[in-house]
């Protein structure tokens, strides 16, 4: 598989599932259509990507590093969470 069917997979997914999301509801046959095309596309990124070695060998501080910038949107939804009436939604 060459570079050119990744990329045109990958996007035919991405326009499939934003053509979702920007339509709402497409019904049973159509939803189901659009997740068998995405679905495609990611079975044959993944099978293109994988290999003999590691992809990233990164230690173990990346992890929580990278999961710092969304700590402040964390704490603002637990405060939020916390302050609104029991019986708001």
């Amino acid at each position: 598989m060459s570079i050119d069917e990744v990329a045109f997979w990958a996007v035919v997914a991405a326009v499939t599932v934003a053509w979702e999301l920007r339509r709402g509801r497409l019904g049973l046959g159509r939803n189901l259509a659009v997740a068998l095309v995405a679905g495609l596309g990611a079975v044959l990124l993944s099978q293109w990507l994988v290999g003999d070695g590691a992809l990233f060998t990164l230690p173990l501080w990346v992890a929580p590093a990278l999961l710092l910038p969304g700590l402040p949107y964390a704490v603002a939804d637990a405060r939020g969470k916390r302050n609104t009436a029991p019986g708001a939604s």
